[in-house]
């Protein structure tokens, strides 16, 4: 399972005019490997990745994901990988809201077919949430329902895992813990990792970092 794109591009509507903005990027990401992609707001990062999720159609260029063109796929082939192949960890959490803690974090693991309880259990540990399985999204603190979202995200054992600022609404310890967490089994269960990131603490504990700015992609030298 793998990353594969090539020469992408991307217009929006700003105003009146049509931005590029995303300009002729090109990326390959491979199974446990962790790839952080850093840029100023507005830079196109979180469009870039609903580009890869299927979730915004691709105007020109290539995505493929484990052989599969995005581009010539069908909604029910999209619909498919997503649901046994990529797990998303959005920014604004989506949560279901009539479902449990439990529940949700159940929810896509059976979805794929890949329930765990050993691992849902083990997550929860983890990710410190384990007294919270009854209550509902709705009662939760910003850093908790991020954390579930996390929890529900890793325990569909994805092949190719999309964060977006997943420590956004973590404290600098937490923050920490949840990145080395992500990457430990990003690289115990050979997932392609790909996480957009402001802190530049984080981006160092991933493999390699990508900024994207004026619409490209440079890699950026970590510092050791």
């Amino acid at each position: 399972m793998s990353l594969i794109i090539e020469s992408l591009n991307h217009q929006i509507v700003d105003g009146d005019n049509h931005r590029q903005l995303l300009s002729d990027i090109s990326l390959s990401v491979s199974q446990g490997e962790c790839i952080a992609l850093m840029g100023d707001s507005g830079s196109g990062k979180t469009t870039l990745l609903n580009l890869i999720a299927g979730l915004e159609p691709i105007q020109q260029g290539s995505i493929r994901i484990a052989g599969l063109q995005l581009a010539q796929a069908t909604e029910k082939k999209l619909s498919e990988l997503r649901k046994k192949h990529l797990s998303i960890i959005f920014q604004q959490y989506n949560l279901l809201s009539n479902l449990s803690v439990q529940d949700n974090i159940e929810f896509s693991a059976r979805l794929a077919g890949r329930y765990d309880a050993l691992l849902c259990s083990t997550l929860t540990k983890q990710l410190d949430i384990h007294s919270l399985p009854h209550k509902y999204p709705a009662t939760l603190s910003g850093g908790e329902m991020q954390r579930v979202a996390i929890a529900r995200a890793l325990s569909a054992q994805p092949k190719l895992l999309l964060a977006d600022e997943p420590t956004g609404n973590l404290d600098e310890h937490n923050s920490t813990c949840v990145v080395e967490l992500l990457v430990k089994l990003a690289k115990l269960h050979n997932t392609a990792l790909l996480m957009v990131t402001h802190s530049v603490n984080v981006a160092q504990r991933m493999d390699k970092i990508y900024r994207l700015a004026d619409g490209q992609l440079t890699l950026v030298e970590k510092a050791f």
